[in-house]
């Protein structure tokens, strides 16, 4: 049984993180799954749309920890093909999150065309407080999307906001009780699908920064992998 449940109606691709006994953390067949869906999602001219969600009480939790016993990444393992296929999605791509949004939960929205939170969502990048480096691109686009003060409150302090004050700093387009906040999603997907999509990308093109990303994505993972197997070492008794 796969942990993100995949549905398609009316143009719009749904992806559901559900793996809620691990808070919607995401590991490593999961990236190697969401990366294969972008990808298609892009090649695909049935799909117009694309809403990434989490199943119950929240989005997601990051990365699966247990799965750094991974590490490190090479250009074709799951987590550099999931990162960089988020990056290379030229289809809307719609986020709802409720709960807490960590980590790549968070780093995730910084590639959306639309977030929806519910106003009590957590959202946080602990990657210093993990001694890694951030990923997604974010030390890039974070800056880009809240200012460079906030963007080194955010990567730096590691710690949390809510959903109100990511709205307030332009990283959610709107908030929506939890409640409604999938009715909310999948109406906004809707409307997206249903733009031009030459246009879309075309407008989506010119908003990205696609080849400084590709390659700040690339730096990141490198760094990370480094920080692993400099602690995998130091675990080992290595010098």
């Amino acid at each position: 049984m796969s942990d993100v449940n995949i549905r398609r109606d009316e143009g719009v691709l749904t992806l559901e993180i559900d793996r809620q006994s691990k808070r919607n953390s995401i590991d490593l067949p999961m990236f190697d799954l969401l990366a294969r869906e972008f990808k298609n999602a892009n090649a695909d001219d049935d799909v117009r749309a694309v809403l990434l969600c989490g199943a119950g009480d929240g989005f997601c939790a990051g990365h699966d920890l247990k799965a750094f016993d991974q590490w490190p990444q090479s250009a074709d393992d799951p987590v550099p093909r999931f990162l960089h296929a988020l990056a290379a999605l030229r289809k809307p791509l719609i986020i709802a999150i409720q709960g807490w949004a960590v980590g790549i939960g968070a780093t995730a929205l910084l590639h959306a065309d639309w977030v929806v939170a519910a106003p009590r969502t957590s959202l946080r990048f602990p990657f210093l407080d993990l001694g890694i480096a951030p990923e997604a691109g974010s030390s890039l686009l974070l800056a880009r999307a809240v200012g460079s003060l906030r963007a080194r409150q955010l990567l730096l302090g590691a710690e949390p906001i809510d959903g109100e004050t990511a709205h307030a700093w332009g990283l959610v387009t709107e908030l929506q009780p939890s409640a409604a906040l999938r009715a909310a999603a999948v109406h906004r997907a809707k409307l997206l699908a249903a733009k031009p999509p030459p246009m879309f990308k075309r407008v989506k093109d010119w908003l990205s920064l696609e080849g400084d990303l590709h390659a700040r994505i690339d730096e990141e993972i490198s760094a990370i992998n480094q920080s692993v197997m400099e602690r995998r070492k130091a675990g080992e008794g290595g010098t």
